[in-house]
């Protein structure tokens, strides 16, 4: 008999920690259920019709591809769903540590269904042109929100503000992943305010000494850092506009949960959310449900799934057979390159085909992508775990009839009538 039973069993998105670990959440609009507000693409995605990715992550500043050998030197913290920028860029350290993650757990795994691109081939940076042009095809094909985050800081981009403002007139709304290095500059701010749905900041501390320490803005105080979330807060156009913290706890900011998160509400966020890094001990359980009691209706506190690995992915196999993510959102790389997802990029071995030369549509319709899709990733070359496991997983009992589709699609609307960023996959 057909039930939904099985899609809580796999959303991972608000277990409950045993007396030591508070209540954890993402919140609706993190959940990986997310994808049952495109009823029409899931009735699709089940009849096994041919789908359009609706979300596209693109990396306008990346990192040239690096051998495998070299990979274990990327390092620091899982960051949800991303965070990039430079050097001193909490996100470039959440990208790594992904790939890390992966490359450790490679090595007993095949390689990649897709033909490798020498390391040395790669390009680093999307000009202002080739990205605009991608995002128009992106949006003429179907897609319907752009997330800005890779391998450095999006914003230091020369032609960020001129990206932006094409895609959104092109109909997309779009998302940044950013340290927050550059968000106070004017060019820079009245570009997230006139064309951005949402914006994650990177938080590296909650006192003035260790955020000085962390070296994020130089020239800048913690005050003034969040001082510019305050002020996009009140300034973006879009209704929906959210902007939060992501927190990943280090040993050297473990201390300052609960005055990262004070800050955080006090500067006017909407959210705060922490995530396990190397913290040189257990979460400080205490400090997060101090935190979470900060939570109120115009302030959210996101916390740490129980038992989740520094690296972000949970124990054990992934329960599906296929990456069926990647029919749902699209990965490309400053190196001009269509990925799977975000987890595997800027790897060579996981490139499906040149956007810029082949275009958007062409590369998605190409023979690399259908190999992908039809591969198991389990067997490829850093998918011993996988970042969007609760999606794929959802994804695949929907495909196998094991959770009714009209079911599911029906608890999910009386539980969430309007889906917050539904775009965002």
């Amino acid at each position: 008999m057909d039930n939904t039973a099985g899609v809580r069993s796999h959303e991972g998105t608000a277990p409950r920690g045993g007396p030591d670990h508070p209540a954890a959440g993402l919140g609706p609009a993190h959940s990986p259920r997310k994808v049952l507000a495109h009823g029409d693409l899931l009735r699709r995605f089940v009849a096994r019709r041919e789908i359009r990715p609706v979300h596209l992550r693109l990396d306008l500043l990346g990192t040239p591809s690096i051998p495998r050998s070299e990979s274990h030197a990327r390092s620091e913290s899982h960051a949800g769903s991303a965070s990039h920028a430079g050097s001193a860029s909490h996100a470039a350290s959440a990208s790594h540590a992904r790939s890390e993650s992966h490359t450790r757990r490679s090595d007993t795994h095949g390689n990649s269904p897709v033909r490798p691109v020498p390391p040395d081939d790669a390009r680093t940076a999307l000009s202002t042109g080739n990205a605009v042009s991608l995002l128009r095809g992106f949006a003429a094909d179907g897609g319907r929100a752009v997330t800005f985050h890779g391998g450095r800081e999006s914003t230091l981009h020369p032609g960020y503000p001129a990206v932006c403002d094409a895609g959104h007139e092109a109909g997309l709304r779009i998302g940044l992943v950013t340290d927050g290095s550059r968000l106070g500059r004017p060019d820079t701010a009245e570009c997230v305010a006139s064309t951005h749905t949402w914006v994650r900041v990177g938080l590296p501390a909650g006192t003035a000494t260790t955020f000085r320490a962390a070296g994020r803005a130089p020239d800048r105080s913690l005050t003034s850092f969040l001082d510019d979330v305050g002020r996009l807060r009140q300034s973006a156009i879009d209704p929906d506009f959210r902007i939060g913290f992501h927190y990943v706890i280090t040993e050297r900011n473990r201390a300052e949960i609960l005055p990262a998160a004070r800050a955080a509400r006090d500067a006017g966020a909407h959210y705060i959310r922490f995530a396990p890094g190397r913290c040189g001990g257990p979460v400080p359980a205490a400090d997060l449900r101090e935190a979470a009691r900060l939570a109120d209706d115009a302030f959210e506190v996101h916390l740490p799934r129980p038992g989740r690995a520094p690296d972000g992915n949970g124990a054990g196999r992934a329960r599906f057979g296929h990456c069926h993510y990647s029919r749902f959102t699209a990965a490309v790389g400053a190196d001009g390159q269509l990925y799977p997802c975000p987890q595997v990029r800027p790897d060579s071995r996981y490139r499906i085909g040149d956007v810029l030369a082949d275009g958007y549509a062409g590369v998605l319709d190409g023979s690399a992508r259908a190999a992908w899709e039809a591969a198991d990733p389990l067997d490829t070359a850093l998918c011993g775990t996988c970042s969007y496991r609760p999606q794929n997983e959802l994804l695949e009992l929907l495909l196998s009839g094991h959770v009714g589709l009209d079911d599911a699609l029906g608890e999910y609307a009386a539980e969430v009538p309007s889906t917050l960023h539904a775009e965002f996959l």
